[in-house]
Formats: C-alpha cells, sequence, structure tokens
C-alpha cells in the first residue's frame, strides 16, 4: 500500500490563506547547532523562497536553490511552479550585521524591489523537479554546489525553507537519513489535481511542512544531496526529498545543457533594495579623529540613500582573527593574497555591492576594492581613491587623506552635498606603506 505525501508547496487564495494541511510536527525553529550554524551560513546565500500565480487569484509559494549561476538556474519541485511558464524568485536580504532579515513581511511589502523574475526552463514532472532561469542574479550569490553521490542511512542532513504556517523565512531544519530507496507514490496538488511521482528519494527524520517544498537538502559539507519534496501526512517524523541522481538526470538533459551561460550585468546586478540601513564602517586601528570618522559615515549614508551603494571602511590594528601572527610573517606575495582573500570574504559575508576599504597597522596595509559590475564612477575609481590615500598616509595626514578620499568619491559617483572638512591633525601612528588596489 502507497503511502500518501502530502507536497509541501503552499497555495492559498484570496480568502484563504491556510487550505494545504500540514503535518502534525511542527517546522524546527531552534538555533542550529555550532555545525549547523556553519551549514546554514554557507546554504542559505543560495536559497530562494518562489512565488508561482496561478490564476483566479490564487498564489503558490515555495521554496528553491541556486544550483547554477551562470546559466542562471535555480532548482525547485513541478509542483512548485506547476505548469505555469513563469515565476518570482526571492533571494534572501542582510541586514547590516550580516544577518538575513526573517521577517516574511519584509519581502512581501517590497516585492517590487526585491523579486526576480524568471522563466521556467525544464521540468521533470515524473520526479517532481523544475528549473526556473532567472532574469538576473544577485552580485555575490554563490551557487550550492552538488555532491557527487547519494547520502547513506545514517548521515546528518540539513535543509533551508520557507513554511507557509510560519512568519518567518529561511527556516533551519535537521535531521538523519533514515534510507534512500525508490518510490512511486500519489499527492494531492489542490482540490482537483492528484499527481503520481516516482523517482528515488531520500527518507529523513526531519520534519517538513508546506511552503518548503523544492528547499535544499545539504550533507554536511553543505552539498546539495536532494530536494524537499513531502511529508507523509498519516507517519510523523518521516519526510520525502528527490535524491540528487535525479537532478543530475535533470541537468543532463540536452536542453538544459544547451542553455548559454551568460556573464555580464546580467548575472552581477543586485535588486536595487538589498538593506534596510547602511552597512557600517569601524575604525578599531584608531586612525581617524571623530569628526572625520563622522564624515565616512555621513557620506556612506548618502552614498547608500541616494545610488543604493555601499561604502565601508575598515582598520585594523592587526590582520583580524587568529592568524594575524601568521600573516604578518608571510612574505609581500603571500601575504597579499590573504589579505585580498579576506576582503573578498568580508564583502560577500556583508553583500556589499559598492566600495570597501581595509587599512591594517601591522603588517602595514592599504586596500581598495570596488564590488559589483555597475558601479557608477570611472573604471579606475577604486585605483585613483587608493593613490590618493596612500599619497596622504605616508605624510602621516590620515584625516587629510581621508577627506580627499570622500570628496573624489562624491564627485565621480554624482553626489551631493560635498563633505565638510574635517580637522588634519593625525594621531602619531605610522601610516601604511604600500598599496594595493583593484
Amino acid at each position: 500500500m502507497l503511502r500518501k505525501l502530502i507536497p509541501l508547496a503552499l497555495l492559498p487564495t484570496i480568502l484563504s490563506l491556510g487550505l494545504t494541511q500540514a503535518q502534525t510536527a511542527e517546522t524546527s525553529q531552534a538555533q542550529p547547532s555550532e555545525a549547523g550554524q556553519s551549514v546554514y551560513r554557507k546554504v542559505l546565500a543560495s536559497s530562494t523562497w518562489i512565488h508561482s500565480d496561478r490564476g483566479n487569484g490564487r498564489l503558490a509559494t515555495g521554496s528553491g536553490s541556486l544550483i547554477d549561476k551562470g546559466r542562471r538556474l535555480v532548482l525547485t519541485n513541478y509542483h512548485v511552479v506547476g505548469n505555469v511558464k513563469h515565476a518570482l524568485v526571492f533571494f534572501p536580504v542582510y541586514d547590516r550585521q550580516g544577518k538575513a532579515v526573517p521577517e516574511r513581511i519584509f519581502y512581501l511589502q517590497r516585492r517590487k524591489q526585491l523579486a526576480i523574475p524568471g522563466e521556467v526552463v525544464e521540468i521533470d514532472q515524473q520526479a517532481d523537479l523544475a528549473l526556473i532561469r532567472l532574469d538576473r542574479v544577485p552580485s555575490g550569490t554563490p551557487a550550492l554546489s552538488l555532491a557527487r553521490m547519494s547520502p547513506e542511512p545514517g548521515q546528518n542532513v540539513h535543509s533551508i525553507g520557507n513554511p507557509g504556517k510560519s512568519d518567518a523565512l529561511w527556516v533551519y531544519t535537521a535531521g538523519k537519513v533514515r534510507q534512500v530507496y525508490t518510490k512511486k507514490w500519489k499527492a494531492k496538488l489542490d482540490e482537483r489535481t492528484i499527481l503520481t511521482f516516482q523517482a528515488k528519494v531520500i527518507e529523513t527524520d526531519s520534519p517538513t511542512n508546506p511552503g518548503d517544498s523544492g528547499g535544499p537538502l545539504v550533507n554536511d559539507q553543505g552539498e546539495l544531496v536532494g530536494v524537499t519534496q513531502g511529508g507523509a501526512i498519516d507517519a510523523q517524523l518521516i519526510s520525502i526529498f528527490v535524491d540528487i541522481s535525479e537532478v543530475r538526470r535533470l541537468l543532463s538533459r540536452r536542453s538544459v545543457q544547451a542553455l548559454r551561460v551568460e556573464e555580464g550585468s546580467a548575472v552581477g546586478t543586485p535588486p536595487a533594495i538589498v538593506r534596510s540601513e547602511p552597512l557600517p564602517s569601524k575604525d578599531e586601528g584608531r586612525f581617524f579623529q571623530p569628526e572625520t570618522w563622522m564624515q565616512v559615515q555621513k557620506v556612506a549614508s548618502v552614498l547608500y540613500a541616494q545610488k543604493k551603494l555601499d561604502l565601508v571602511v575598515e582598520t585594523y590594528e592587526r590582520f583580524p582573527g587568529p592568524e594575524a601572527d601568521v600573516v604578518a610573517k608571510l612574505s609581500p606575495p603571500e601575504r597579499d593574497k590573504k589579505v585580498r582573500q579576506f576582503a573578498q570574504q568580508r564583502m560577500e559575508q556583508l553583500r556589499l555591492r559598492g566600495l570597501y576599504v581595509l587599512i591594517l597597522r601591522q603588517p602595514t596595509y592599504l586596500l581598495v576594492m570596488r564590488h559589483g559590475d555597475d558601479i557608477p564612477g570611472s573604471e579606475n575609481l577604486a585605483g585613483k581613491l587608493a593613490q590618493q590615500l596612500l599619497a596622504d598616509f605616508r605624510k602621516k595626514e590620515f584625516d587629510a587623506g581621508m577627506i580627499t578620499f570622500l570628496q573624489t568619491l562624491q564627485k565621480d559617483t554624482g553626489l551631493s552635498p560635498p563633505a565638510s572638512t574635517a580637522p588634519k591633525t593625525p594621531p602619531n601612528n605610522p601610516p601604511p606603506d604600500n598599496k594595493r588596489e583593484r
């Protein structure tokens, strides 16, 4: 006898928001363990919330994940998109502390700015899989890596979804694999439609709910091993995920392989609004007078308000983190590589789109990086700004250098009003004696 499963796309109507029957087990919204937190942070940026308009006031919502950045492909369930040709896809928005905004209402209120249109380009109705090709991918968004093999029973797994019964998005759930096997089953999509599926599946002990459909199931390395499909309505803590082998079979189709990989602004342009406030800067190295630092914060606020661009300036006494002593002893080329890696990770962590300035005292180092494909200003803006900072820093005129930097930035990006002049008396500290630009 076939066990009945409930597909986990949420299909409300204008008059009712909860027509799909939920599992009896509650979605785990507890804080993940330390290992779970690491996996969650890694996978979250690739996770999506999907809206599919079925007509007549019916909106299906589900989950998904970016699995191919070059082709701009988001993976989800067939029953999330049904037979529609287009869908809207949301990615997590990060606040000034670098944490994803979880409130569902935040995204609904900013739907026009945050929702990315996509076309359903491929479906596998039997395996309950679908691919959505986005118009663009937010800058800095990584694609999930695909596991080479199916998971084993007893293996830890992690999932992210958007349960409709919760007011939160990006909900984390941990579990263990019970078994991996081939299954044929039926699922009720709505009051009129019953779907039949047959695929290799992963059975876990983790709870799932309507709205989680299509979301990623990953291993401890953050690699995709499955796609959330449904939960058994007559058994607690049994959930079904479509196995990675079915995903690879879908991706191997000629029609998918023929999709052109595109580079440039279509891939790198983020949504117009990425957070509610500008990103904060920090002067832990104490290079600047308070008046100068106020100007940094003022220009950063104006830049974000007028251009939706970020300016983040971070100064440190030493290379941040436990590797400070190691970095100090590296050769200049190795140190340059290490510092650049740190800067790149910071920009990705902050979801920064604009300019990032990093200043170290020991070892002395100055770096200006430009992150984003459509930043206004000259192409060599970062290099020009780095040269200006370096010239004044070598004379120990830290404040004067930063004010000149801010004025040039405002001029090149068309900002108004210009920053006022701050005191030029610098702290008695040695300046960085090298420059790195990009």
